[in-house]
């Protein structure tokens, strides 16, 4: 990549957050990490991010709740929400929530490709069928 890009990784696992972030580091993105919705939003609102990476499971809210306060705040950058399991409620919840995508955790390396194809604006990963 010849431009930095920043994404915004909110996840309540530390684990979590190392992994997903020295992978998308790797694919030359620039990452900022949170801990909890609070400051998720507080980051969103403050600065500019390509994309924002939460799972479903931050300590103040679920990440369902980080992407609908986004959006109630004015802020529309694209969500990708880490799942479990992608069932079709998940999915109805995330785009009525107006969430980019929904990833399920086996498919984290992916997560750069993804990010790459919601900032070209392709439909399909808009959807979730990259």
């Amino acid at each position: 990549m010849t431009t930095c890009v920043k994404v915004l990784v909110a996840t309540a696992s530390s684990n979590l957050q190392k992994l997903i972030c020295r992978m998308l580091q790797r694919s030359g993105y620039a990452t900022d990490e949170v801990d909890s919705a609070a400051a998720a939003l507080e980051a969103a609102r403050t600065s500019r991010y390509e994309a924002v990476v939460t799972d479903m499971h931050l300590p103040d809210c679920c990440g369902a709740t980080l992407v609908n306060r986004m959006r109630e705040a004015g802020v529309a950058t694209p969500a990708i929400l880490l799942v479990e399991a992608e069932t079709p409620r998940v999915r109805e919840a995330a785009s009525a929530l107006d969430a980019t995508r929904c990833l399920r955790s086996p498919e984290l390396d992916r997560l750069g490709e993804i990010i790459a194809l919601v900032r070209a604006g392709d439909d399909d990963a808009q959807r979730g069928e990259a």
